[in-house]
């Protein structure tokens, strides 16, 4: 697995935004969010309106997906668990919510699957587009619905600015401009808990490409708030990196990626190992991982003996391309069904809190 070497150039990952205004339905079958386009390659241009859920903090009333509510501007305070059983959102999509952060209205699609008990804290996963991304298409392309669904968690899918993240060296508007998207993601996990029953010790950030990015960010510079996070395709482009506690990380590669290379090259990419290697030492873990799960194309490493039981994994697929690894279908190079990314998400987010 060391040695691959790949060809590639760096492109864009995915495509324009398409959000759509208003409550929607409340489906459970983890179907697509209202709007999403086909994957990754689409590009339609629909415009977000907002339409903002209802808070526990007392703006608006509950009711089924018809409630709105007053955004957080950046100063709300993360949920009060003891407030659950009062005020929070029943299950269903909610996408378009607004919120203030950075003197930008920043949007963001809800999804609270109907496994969820809205009365008692439950985890919630961020889920971040890639590159010219958008919610309702990584919703579909990560199937992450679905998993949502399976696992009882809350789920978010936040919209970037000019559709990318600033993720340190990387991507686009997001980056050029200095977007402030640490201080958005905190913010956002914030302005759920107004609405929902957030449990604070279980919050995860997830990622593809761009998206995967900035979860490694986050990794970094708010490990307070995010128990572990999952990057696929996306890297680590911080130039330091300094968590403050130890905190999980999985990661899921192709060694044909032809936009993030496996082996590094590229606008400030780590090759993929070495980077593991690198989470491995900040987290104190053993320097050489296990096999931990091999079956054809795929091939999961786990370091052991983290400090706090962390976990880091690196999940390679060989020949596998800019694919959310578990979804067969791809536009940018082969999938594989012999892992599915969500299925070992899944397994960090039981074992894994800030408590």
């Amino acid at each position: 697995m060391r040695s691959w070497i790949i060809a590639s150039l760096w492109v864009v990952t995915v495509a324009c935004d398409d959000v759509q205004a208003g409550p929607a339905d409340t489906d459970t079958t983890g179907g697509t969010s209202t709007g999403a386009s086909t994957g990754p390659e689409s590009t339609s241009t629909s415009s977000v309106t907002a339409a903002e859920a209802t808070g526990a903090s007392g703006v608006g009333s509950s009711g089924g997906g018809e409630d709105t509510a007053q955004g957080s501007g950046g100063t709300s305070t993360g949920p009060d668990v003891a407030a659950c059983q009062a005020g929070t959102l029943p299950p269903g999509r909610y996408p378009g919510v607004t919120l203030e952060h950075g003197g930008q209205t920043r949007t963001y699609d809800l999804y609270i699957p109907a496994t969820v008990d809205v009365t008692e804290p439950s985890p919630l996963v961020i889920n971040f587009h890639g590159l010219y991304g958008n919610p309702a298409q990584q919703a579909m392309f990560s199937q992450y619905d679905a998993a949502a669904v399976e696992a009882g968690v809350i789920v978010a899918y936040p919209a970037g600015i000019s559709n990318s993240w600033n993720a340190g060296l990387c991507c686009g508007a997001a980056q050029t401009s200095g977007v402030d998207d640490v201080g958005f993601a905190r913010t956002l996990v914030q302005h759920i808990g107004l609405g929902s029953c957030v449990d604070p010790s279980k919050v995860f950030a997830i990622g593809m490409s761009n998206g995967g990015h900035i979860a490694h960010r986050l990794a970094c510079e708010a490990a307070d708030v995010f128990a572990g996070v999952a990057s696929v395709t996306g890297v680590l482009t911080m130039l330091e990196c300094s968590p403050s506690r130890p905190i999980s990380v999985l990661q899921f590669h192709g060694t044909a990626d032809t936009i993030v290379r496996y082996d590094g090259a590229g606008p400030g990419y780590p090759p993929v190992e070495d980077m593991m290697d690198d989470w491995a030492a900040r987290n104190g873990c053993a320097p050489v991982p296990n096999v931990s799960h091999q079956q054809g194309d795929a091939l999961c490493e786990t370091y052991v003996g983290c400090d706090d039981e962390v976990e880091v994994t690196l999940c390679s697929v060989e020949g596998g391309g800019h694919c959310w690894f578990g979804n067969p279908t791809c536009t940018f190079g082969a999938s594989t069904t012999d892992v599915s990314a969500n299925d070992v998400i899944a397994q960090m987010m039981a074992a894994q809190s800030l408590d």
